[in-house]
């Protein structure tokens, strides 16, 4: 909290290892700093006001904890020259919080106190304990108090005259806020006219003192830190006191809890580049792509006219993919389709290329043993997420082939063909809510007669 000005800024320093000078007390207060191993503690006290016709005396105290030491201080008059015992001054304790700067008004009731010489502020902690001094208000004779009351009846009289109204107190503004956020900073304007100083006070609902300061300047900001703990609403109290009156206003701040963060969103895919490495593609070889893009996920797919994917590969960050081209692609257009993803979001990029033949060698030996292999089913994973990609392949010497998805109902789902020269299809995994049974179906034609082969596939959603 910053103050324009403070009656404590007017008290010299007084390094805490001088004592303090009992008979003679400073014109406005003392001031003490303690050096510690773990920090500094620095405090100050001064007489900032009386307030005789409420018979009360206000001190400011300012103490600035630097140490990872709560503080507690406690305020006490004492009467010179007598063996009268300490009189409690301020019945609450001031507790200041490590690392925290803590300003606070005293206010002292003349009458429930008693005479005094001196008002005392014993600071103590864990490891530390000092006092700060500031002196009784001046004692006011029965003589001086009518010359006082003559004085000030001049002075109304003058005022009426001359123009009381500019020396009237009146506060022209105190702009707080309908409404502020817990933890956020609070800044309110404020304007005052007439003689006097502003003391104000910052309280929760609750009654609990949050700040409080008097302020000379006639306009300025006041700066707030608003606790997180400081409830659901906030009162700013303003006095404006002076011979001639006295002007109060108050102000009301409801406390909302500042809004949660937005997450943040996932940056939309971006595809930078596309290229078939490759500018001849031939059947039965790697088919090699590059591309540069932001995704985090996506696949390379290979794709007919009519639609039919015959291979696909994910994407890597190193921006390279391999795809393996089918012998019966030969002599087919295919386009190459890049798919980029990023949370929901997509981009696609395709290429259209023609796979020309290439020259099939296979040995006597390595025919005769495909001849005799027996057929198997092989699925890629037999347990994946919706829309997933699960490769099907055919091992063994083969005729044309045609593979189905089913459900447990015997319901076709999707399918694909594997002619007698591709060994592999890619089929996609359905959407569903729990996880599902379905059946991977490989209808093989031989000659006049056809043969099945049957794999189960559990797909379960992330």
């Amino acid at each position: 909290m910053n103050v324009s000005r403070s009656h404590l800024a007017r008290l010299p320093d007084r390094p805490s290892h001088l004592p303090v000078r009992r008979g003679h007390p400073d014109p406005f207060g003392t001031r003490a700093r303690v050096a510690l191993a773990h920090g500094d503690v620095e405090g100050g006290l001064a007489l900032t006001g009386v307030d005789r016709r409420a018979g009360t005396a206000i001190y400011a105290l300012r103490i600035a904890n630097q140490s990872a030491a709560p503080l507690r201080a406690q305020m006490t008059c004492l009467r010179s020259h007598t063996r009268d015992l300490p009189v409690l001054a301020y019945p609450l304790d001031v507790h200041v919080a490590p690392f925290s700067i803590s300003e606070t008004l005293l206010p002292v009731r003349l009458a429930e106190v008693g005479p005094y010489d001196r008002a005392i502020v014993k600071v103590s902690g864990a490891d530390i304990a000092f006092t700060l001094e500031a002196p009784a208000p001046p004692r006011v004779n029965a003589r001086k108090r009518w010359i006082k009351v003559l004085a000030a009846s001049i002075v109304a009289i003058l005022g009426a005259a001359f123009g009381a109204a500019v020396a009237t107190p009146r506060i022209d503004l105190l702009a707080a806020p309908a409404r502020a956020f817990a933890g956020a900073p609070l800044d309110i304007p404020y304007a005052f006219a007439g003689l006097g100083s502003m003391q104000y006070t910052l309280q929760t609902k609750d009654g609990r003192q949050l700040a409080a300061g008097l302020l000379t300047d006639r306009q300025g900001t006041l700066h707030f830190v608003l606790p997180r703990n400081s409830g659901s609403q906030l009162v700013l109290a303003a006095t404006l006191a002076s011979p001639l009156g006295t002007a109060q206003a108050s102000r009301r701040v409801l406390i909302a809890q500042a809004p949660p963060a937005a997450k943040p969103t996932a940056a939309l895919p971006r595809i930078e580049s596309f290229t078939v490495a490759s500018p001849t593609i031939i059947a039965g070889a790697p088919l090699v792509v590059h591309y540069s893009t932001n995704a985090k996920s996506g696949q390379v797919w290979l794709i007919d006219e009519t639609g039919r994917l015959w291979a696909s590969a994910p994407i890597f960050a190193d921006g390279i993919t391999t795809l393996k081209i089918p012998q019966a692609a030969a002599g087919q257009k295919m386009r190459v389709v890049l798919h980029a993803r990023n949370g929901a979001a997509d981009a696609v990029s395709s290429l259209g290329v023609t796979v020309q033949p290439g020259d099939v060698v296979a040995s006597t030996t390595a025919a005769a043993t495909s001849a005799n292999a027996p057929l198997a089913l092989v699925l890629s994973a037999s347990n994946v997420a919706p829309g997933d990609d699960v490769t099907v392949t055919l091992k063994g010497n083969h005729g044309d082939s045609q593979v189905s998805l089913t459900d447990a109902a015997g319901n076709t789902v999707e399918q694909g063909d594997v002619p007698a020269g591709q060994d592999a299809v890619t089929l996609s995994a359905p959407s569903v809510k729990a996880a599902t049974t379905y059946y991977v179906v490989a209808s093989i034609s031989s000659g006049v007669s056809e043969q099945s082969l049957v794999q189960k596939l559990i797909v379960t959603p992330r």
